[in-house]
């Protein structure tokens, strides 16, 4: 009796092990063809699939504005469906685009300026062929300024001028601007500002999913106050998105373009005068004279200028005048005697 009741548990005992051991089995064999029935599914999905697969992914307004907690709020509200339509809608990365980044990141981007100050024998011959070297680089003169100044009291023509010619073509430019008369002073400066355009780029690049992403919310919110802080929030980042294209096209066109400024002068008189003349007694005499005039004028110029600054102290001076008059009248009445009486 005591043997069958030790087999009966035996028995028992190895029945349960064997149904646990197949538990273990079936499980571990149902999770391996579960992994291998997702693998292939997750392999051969597009990127861009698999992104909008998860509601959690869709882009968010880049800067935070006054509705960007209502549409934080919003957004669940919304998400699904716009999961939904996102990965509808979705489309593998171009190749061709990400070649193009790369190449533009590669390309620098530098803005080169100039400044040149030549002395020239002719002003209106040297003006006519600096605009004639502009037109030839590709440009044109963006600012003039022709004014006469006076030195050792005598007029000279100076021009001063902006040129803006192709980069490419600025070196050539420089070089038949150096060939119009003497050059005094050059300086040239260039400002590499890749790293800046490329930042814009990639801000540029954010703040339009965001808008795609709050445009998207837009469309599927069914209350007011949703699709105002929605509003709000794509006024925000459209404008941020128009100031980033605006500085992108001002980036452009200063890395096409150098700029030039360029000083035309005449000779001075002094350059001009020989060294070592002859003694010249009448231009010696003329200068002594032209020195006495302007001395004569410049003593004049400030008697004219206390007269005219005085004017206001005359009513002063003629009270002043009258009352010492009128002392001296007193004074010579009480020193003169009076008249003796005739003798009858």
């Amino acid at each position: 009796m005591i043997g069958r009741i030790g087999s009966r548990k035996r028995l028992a005992a190895l029945v349960a092990v064997v149904v646990l051991c197949g538990g273990v089995a079936c499980s571990a064999v149902g999770s391996a063809l579960q992994r291998q029935l997702v693998a292939p599914a997750a392999t051969t999905a597009p990127p861009a699939v698999q992104s909008a697969a998860k509601p959690a992914a869709l882009p968010a307004p880049a800067n935070t504005g006054p509705g960007a907690p209502a549409v934080a709020a919003a957004a669940p509200r919304i998400a699904s469906d716009a999961s939904t339509a996102s990965g509808s809608s979705a489309q593998p990365a171009d190749a061709s685009t990400v070649a193009d980044s790369s190449a533009q990141i590669l390309d620098r981007m530098v803005i080169r300026t100039a400044q040149l100050s030549i002395e020239v024998q002719e002003m209106e011959s040297a003006l006519a062929q600096v605009r004639a070297i502009a037109s030839r680089a590709g440009g044109f003169v963006s600012a003039s300024d022709t004014h006469v100044e006076t030195v050792n009291n005598q007029d000279r023509t100076v021009a001063n001028l902006t040129l803006q010619v192709r980069s490419d073509s600025a070196d050539s430019a420089m070089s038949d601007l150096r060939a119009l008369g003497k050059v005094t002073a050059e300086s040239s400066g260039s400002q590499d500002v890749t790293d800046e355009y490329v930042d814009l780029d990639s801000n540029l690049r954010n703040l339009q999913a965001s808008e795609s992403a709050i445009l998207k919310l837009m469309d599927r919110a069914t209350q007011i106050q949703d699709v105002l802080s929605l509003q709000r929030e794509l006024t925000n980042v459209r404008g941020q998105i128009e100031r980033i294209q605006g500085r992108k096209t001002y980036l452009e066109r200063r890395t096409d373009m150098a700029t030039i400024t360029i000083s035309l002068n005449l000779p001075s008189p002094a350059s001009a005068q020989p060294v070592g003349g002859t003694w010249d007694p009448i231009a010696t005499a003329a200068r002594g004279w032209q020195a006495s005039l302007a001395v004569l004028r410049t003593a004049a110029d400030v008697l004219i200028v206390a007269l005219a600054f005085s004017w206001w102290l005359i009513p002063f001076v003629g009270v002043g005048a009258y009352i010492v008059y009128q002392r001296r009248r007193a004074v010579v009445a009480v020193a003169t005697p009076p008249p003796a009486a005739p003798v009858v």
